[in-house]
C-alpha cells in the first residue's frame, strides 16, 4: 500500500493540531475494504493488502486536529478525541484527500474518553458513507474497516476497530470557531487563507474573496442539506463541528433514513428536544452558517458596520436560495416539467405525507410505478387526486428515476446486519446491504425485500447514538 502523502496542514499554527503516534495494532484484520475507492485514489495495492499497510507506514507523522463547536447550541472546546489524520494523499490528478484513522486511540482532545471505536459502529459508518456515495451525495468515504483485536467498553464489551475515512478535508465550521478563539489574529488569518486556497482556490485573486468564500460555503452546504431531503436522510447531530466547509456529509453517528414521513422525526437518543429532527435541518444549517459567518466578519470589510450588513445580507439570501433549490429538487422528484407549476402542488403533496405518515421513499416509487407498493394508503382518493394533478404537470418518469432511489438503508436491516456481526462475526448481511444500495436507482425485483419499510411502532422506539 503506497500513499502519496504531501501534507501541508501541519505548516499552520501548532495550536490547531497535536502530533500523535500511529497506533501499534497487533493481529489486526481487514473486515471491509473499498477497492473502487483505492483505485480512485490511485493507490498501489494487492488484492489482499496487509492491514498494517492500510494504516500507513512508520515514516508518516500523524496529527489530531483541534476544533470547537456549538453542540446543541452551546459552545464547546473539542478536537479529534479518537481520530488522527495520517496524511494528505495527493492523486495523479492533484486532488488532495485527508486519510484519517477513526478509533485510533487517545489524544489530548479525548476529554476522558478512551479514543477507541467499536467494530459495529465503524461498520455502520462504512455502510452509510457507501450508501450516500451511491445515492449521489457529496460525502466522506470509507476506505476500510480494520479489526484491532482490542476490546472496547461501552454499555457492554465490544470488539474494537478502526475506520479509514477519506475526505477532501476535515476542516469544519468548528475549526473556524476554535481558530478565532484560541489563535492570534495573524494565525487565524493564515488559517482562513489556507482554507480558501485549499478548497476554493478560484477565489484567491478575487477582490472580495472572504465574502465570496462565505457565499460559496453557504451554497455548498445548502446543496448538501437539500440532497439530504431528496433521499430522506436525517444527520442526527448537526453541531457546527459536524458541518464541513466543502459541503461533504460526514460523521455518521446517530444518523438514519426516514421511513414513515414525519417532519419531527429524529432517531438520535440525545436529541430530546428534536433540535436536529428531519424538518428542522434547514433551520439548523442557517443557524450554523450564522456562527460561521461571524468568524469571518473582521475580513468582510474594514468598516465593521458595513461588514455586519454584508453578513446579515447573506443570511437573508440564504432563505431565498434554499427555497429555490429545495423546490427545484422536489419538482424533479415529482417529475414536474412545467416550469410554471405552482409550489402549492408540492405543498399539497407534503400535506398528504404528513397526514398519512406514508413511507417517504416508497411513495415516490408508487408515483413512478402505480400498484407496485401494496399499501391501502395509495388507493385513497387523496393520493389518487394528487397523482392526477401531478400528471397534468408532468410526472416525467425518466426525471423521477434519476432522483428517487428504489432502495435506501433501512434502519432495521442495518441493525440486523450489525447484530449478525456482533453475535456471530458474520458479514453476509452487511455485504447484502452493500450490494442492495450499490445501484439504488436501478429497479430490481430481486431486491424488493430491501424496499420494505418497518412498522411505525419500530420507528417510534428505534434510537441511535453518537457512538452507535
Amino acid at each position: 500500500m503506497t500513499y502519496n502523502f504531501q501534507t501541508n496542514y501541519t505548516k499552520l499554527s501548532p495550536k490547531l493540531f497535536q502530533i500523535v503516534s500511529k497506533p501499534n495494532i497487533l493481529n489486526s484484520k481487514t473486515i471491509l475494504i473499498n477497492y473502487p475507492l483505492i483505485e480512485k485514489l490511485g493507490i498501489n495495492y494487492s488484492q489482499n493488502p496487509n492491514p498494517e499497510l492500510l494504516l500507513g507506514s512508520s515514516k508518516e507523522q500523524p496529527f489530531a486536529q483541534a476544533y470547537a463547536g456549538h453542540q446543541f447550541g452551546y459552545f464547546t472546546n473539542l478536537g479529534d478525541g479518537r481520530a488522527m489524520i495520517i496524511g494528505e494523499h495527493l492523486t495523479s490528478n492533484d486532488e488532495r484527500f485527508d486519510i484519517q484513522l477513526k478509533g485510533s486511540g487517545r489524544t489530548k482532545y479525548s476529554r476522558g474518553g478512551d479514543g477507541k471505536a467499536t467494530a459495529s459502529s465503524m461498520i455502520r459508518e462504512y455502510l452509510y458513507s457507501y450508501a450516500m456515495k451511491k445515492l449521489g451525495l457529496k460525502t466522506s468515504e470509507s476506505l476500510a474497516v480494520i479489526a484491532t483485536n482490542q476490546k472496547v467498553l461501552r454499555e457492554d464489551v465490544h470488539d474494537g476497530a478502526i475506520l479509514i475515512r477519506v475526505m477532501k478535508s476535515h476542516i469544519r465550521i468548528g475549526t473556524f470557531e476554535y481558530a478565532l478563539n484560541f489563535c492570534s489574529q495573524e494565525e487565524f488569518k493564515e488559517f482562513v487563507d489556507y482554507a480558501i486556497e485549499r478548497h476554493y482556490p478560484q477565489l484567491m485573486e478575487e477582490e472580495q474573496k472572504y465574502l465570496k468564500f462565505f457565499q460559496s460555503v453557504i451554497k455548498n452546504t445548502v446543496d448538501m442539506v437539500v440532497d439530504w431531503y431528496r433521499v430522506g436522510f436525517i444527520h442526527g447531530v448537526m453541531n457546527t463541528d459536524n458541518i464541513s466547509i466543502t459541503g461533504e456529509t460526514f460523521d455518521y453517528g446517530p444518523c438514519a433514513f426516514i421511513n414513515s414521513y414525519d417532519q419531527q422525526r429524529t432517531f438520535s437518543q440525545i436529541d430530546t428536544f428534536k433540535r436536529y429532527c428531519f424538518g428542522n435541518q434547514k433551520n439548523i444549517l442557517k443557524w450554523n452558517l450564522g456562527i460561521f459567518g461571524r468568524t469571518l466578519i473582521p475580513f468582510l470589510d474594514k468598516d465593521i458596520v458595513l461588514a455586519e450588513k454584508l453578513y446579515n445580507k447573506e443570511l437573508e439570501i440564504f432563505d431565498t436560495y434554499f427555497e429555490k433549490q429545495f423546490f427545484t429538487m422536489m419538482k424533479k422528484k415529482l417529475g414536474i416539467t412545467d416550469s410554471k407549476s405552482p409550489k402549492q402542488l408540492v405543498n399539497t403533496f407534503f400535506k398528504f405525507l404528513e397526514q398519512s405518515k406514508a413511507d417517504y421513499t416508497n411513495t415516490f416509487i408508487e408515483l413512478m410505478y402505480p400498484h407496485s407498493i401494496n399499501e391501502n394508503i395509495y388507493q385513497t382518493s387523496e393520493f389518487l387526486e394528487i397523482r392526477t394533478e401531478l400528471k397534468k404537470a408532468g410526472l416525467n418518469l425518466k426525471l423521477m428515476q434519476k432522483n428517487n432511489p428504489e432502495r435506501i438503508l433501512r434502519n432495521y436491516l442495518v441493525e440486523e446486519a450489525l447484530d449478525d456481526y456482533k453475535n456471530f462475526k458474520n458479514l453476509d448481511k452487511v455485504h447484502e446491504l452493500l450490494e442492495a444500495v450499490s445501484a439504488p436507482y436501478t429497479r430490481d425485483d430481486k431486491l424488493k425485500k430491501f424496499q420494505q419499510s418497518p412498522s411505525i411502532e419500530f420507528d417510534k422506539r428505534y434510537k441511535t447514538h453518537c457512538n452507535t
